[in-house]
Order: structure tokens, then sequence, then C-alpha cells
């Protein structure tokens, strides 16, 4: 298969998967319970490239232990999520399917896989975490400020001291779920829109699609009416930039790990702020939305003037 079926199958299958997950969640889950369908589109990236790669023949997953535990793990959350629709016990008890996740992310990052330890070095991974979270910091600083008028550097404090220490348990834990989107993400479809449209518009591409494949989740699951439009064009921009950020990383390390562990930490950083799940007296407004779209503007677009995107 070449690059360009690659690229437009993956693509595809990605997206329309991650929509029937989220409009069944619509349907069947409650506010509470939002995570487990953030959870089980995250997978779906990187279960999609293992079957691309494998030209969709089963019994070749069962000769790879990344692809063949991925796969396992993935089929199990999937079944349970289904069965959850129609079983009350199922629904109460799924959070256990997660907590066996945690588990696996321990025994992944055991596994000696080139593409997910590329060109690992504990150097780069602690210098793009100071970068990353140092970004957060201003941008959060910057949003929190519009939204509540002022700076709680408390706040900004506890989260740095967090996610450099508990966090990193949380990061370990949770794994699995973020490596399933950027084994899709950065190792699978950036490095082949770079090949079909050059550094910085494959990286920008791959953006875009990151963040379509996130429309579904705000669009119809965080928000209603207007504040999903919202909240749909700021996920979007947000992708497109911070994917540079992202991209700028893989493309240095060639290592998901790494890229892995900066976007859960940066994740862990920003938590509770823009999901509805988690703070039920956010609103999302046009001028929420401005501020949130020229911070990432501000903040990530100048790593795309980095020379490795020449």
């Amino acid at each position: 298969m070449n690059i360009k079926k690659e690229t437009v199958y993956f693509t595809s299958i990605v997206i329309l998967l991650s929509l029937l997950v989220d409009i069944t969640g619509k349907f069947f889950y409650n506010i509470e319970k939002v995570g487990i369908i953030t959870l089980i589109g995250s997978l779906i990236p990187a279960a999609v490239v293992f079957l691309l790669e494998k030209n969709f023949k089963l019994k070749d997953l069962f000769k790879d232990k990344l692809s063949l535990i991925y796969i396992l793990y993935s089929i199990l959350f999937i079944t349970f999520y289904i069965l959850s629709f129609f079983s009350e016990k199922v629904f109460n008890n799924i959070d256990y399917v997660v907590y066996l996740g945690w588990a696996v992310s321990l025994y992944i990052l055991t596994i000696d896989n080139k593409v997910l330890k590329g060109k690992f070095n504990l150097g780069v991974l602690i210098k793009w975490a100071i970068v990353v979270i140092i970004l957060d910091v201003f941008r959060l600083g910057i949003m929190g400020y519009y939204y509540t008028s002022e700076i709680d550097f408390n706040d900004l404090f506890s989260r740095v001291i967090g996610v450099f220490t508990v966090g990193l348990v949380s990061t370990i834990s949770n794994f699995i779920f973020t490596m399933g989107e950027e084994y899709g993400w950065r190792y699978f479809l950036q490095t082949r829109l770079q090949s079909l449209f050059g550094k910085r518009r494959g990286v920008l591409i791959t953006g875009f699609i990151w963040g379509l494949f996130h429309i579904p989740l705000y669009g119809l699951i965080f928000y209603n009416g207007l504040e999903s439009v919202f909240a749909s064009i700021e996920i979007t921009i947000f992708c497109i930039t911070f994917g540079i950020v992202l991209g700028l990383i893989y493309m240095e390390s060639r290592s998901v790990i790494i890229v892995t562990f900066i976007h859960l930490m940066h994740n862990m950083f920003m938590a509770n702020l823009l999901s509805t799940g988690s703070n039920q007296d956010f609103i999302f407004t046009k001028g929420f939305l401005i501020v949130s779209v020229l911070t990432s503007v501000i903040f990530y677009t100048p790593f795309l003037l980095n020379k490795k995107y020449n």
C-alpha cells in the first residue's frame, strides 16, 4: 500500500470510528463517565496503525508483542464499552478496565520496540518537559486572568509541582492511552504527510486532522449549542499549533515514548480548565475562544521556524 493510500485509509477510519464512539457516548453515557469516552477514542489511532501496517492480516498482529497487547486491550475495552450500553452492572464497573490499562501501560514500557523508544534520551525528555510546562504556565496564567480577572500563582505553582512529582506516576499509568494518539499522529501520519507535502505543511496538516478527530468529543460530549462551536474551533487551532511543538519533539527524538510523556504532562498541567466533565461552572464564550487561540498561536507557532522544519 502506498503512502497516499495509507494516509487516506488511516484518516478516514480513525475519524469515522471516533465519531461513532462519541455519538454512542452521547446517548449512553453521562458527564460523570465522559473520561471513558475520551480514553476509548485515544486508543483508536494506534490500533488502526497496527492493522494498516499488518495489511489487516490479524495473524500477523500476534507476531509482535506491542501490537498484540495493544489490540487485545483495545478489543477488551471496546467490548466492555458496548456491553455497558445494555448492562448497568458493566456500566458501573467499567472503570476496572481502565485500571487494567494502568498495568498494561507498565508492561508496554518494558517492551523493546524501536518505534516506541526511537532515539530515547532522558536529557531530551527533561528539556522539552521544562519548555512545554513553562509555556503552559504563561498560557494558563493569561487564560486564567481573562476568566477570573486575576492570576492564581498558587494554582500555577501547585500544577507545576504536581506535574513533576505525583504527575509522573499518572503519566506512566496512563501511557497506553496517550500513546494511542502519538503512535498514530506523530509516528504514522506526520511522517507520511511530511514526505508528501514537506515538513512544515505536513505537520500543519497533521495538526488539522488531529483537531478534526477531537471535534465530535468537544462538539457532542463536552459542550452544547454555540459553546460546542467555539470549543470545536478552539481545539482544532490548538491541535494545529501544539502539534507543531509535539511534531518537533518527535522529529528530534523519533521516540513515541518521549512525545507521549510530554503530551501527558501538558494534559495534566492544563487539567480541569476546559472540560465540563471536570469544571461544571466553565462557560466557553467567544472571548475565551479568542484568548485561547491567540495564546496558542503566540506560544506554539514560533517553533515552526526551527531549522528542523526546513
